[in-house]
């Protein structure tokens, strides 16, 4: 099958439905995540980029940046070709936002429930557990979080680098399922 971008598609045109059967009720579940007191929906500010005049610092601190739209805009264009890529990339976006963010804050508290609402959702339609496992619930990153379990070490950050400019290498982070 072909698909918008004139690409063709590996998958069947039944398996492309049913992946996007799925893909459509999760983000049906995250749009309808709603703050109860005011009804705000809670995916708007997760529609966008944050203006990079506003806060230059995001584009420092957020390698892949990512947003709703963009998901969308590639599930439109078939370029998931499994559950588990879709939902790296909702995961990679709720971990921006929660490395990002101050826990607590409305961002972050927005970012927990629509992850919670989408990986409830992919669960209860795939039949896999979505959720992380107890003690993996970090917003971290994987690398992030591996780099801060090994032992540490001095490190002297040379004249003219920041501490952001510098990364840690694992031999054994790896990018859960």
């Amino acid at each position: 099958a072909r698909r918008k971008t004139g690409v063709a598609d590996l998958l069947s045109a039944e398996e492309r439905a049913q992946l996007d059967e799925v893909f459509e009720q999760a983000f049906k579940a995250v749009e309808a995540c709603v703050e109860a007191e005011c009804g705000r929906r809670r995916c708007d500010l997760f529609l966008d980029l944050p203006s990079r005049r506003n806060y230059p610092d995001y584009y420092v601190i957020i390698r892949h940046p990512i947003t709703m739209k963009t998901i969308r805009r590639n599930v439109k264009a078939g370029k998931y070709a499994s559950i588990g890529d879709f939902h790296r990339n909702w995961k990679l976006m709720f971990d921006n936002t929660c490395t990002y963010n101050e826990e607590g804050s409305v961002v972050y508290e927005d970012a927990c429930e629509m992850q919670w609402a989408l990986e409830e959702t992919m669960s209860h339609l795939t039949g896999k557990d979505y959720t992380p496992p107890i003690g993996m619930q970090s917003p971290l990153p994987t690398a992030l979080s591996a780099a801060l379990a090994l032992p540490q070490q001095q490190v002297t950050v040379p004249a003219g680098f920041s501490a952001m400019d510098l990364t840690v290498p694992s031999a054994n982070a790896t990018m859960p399922e």
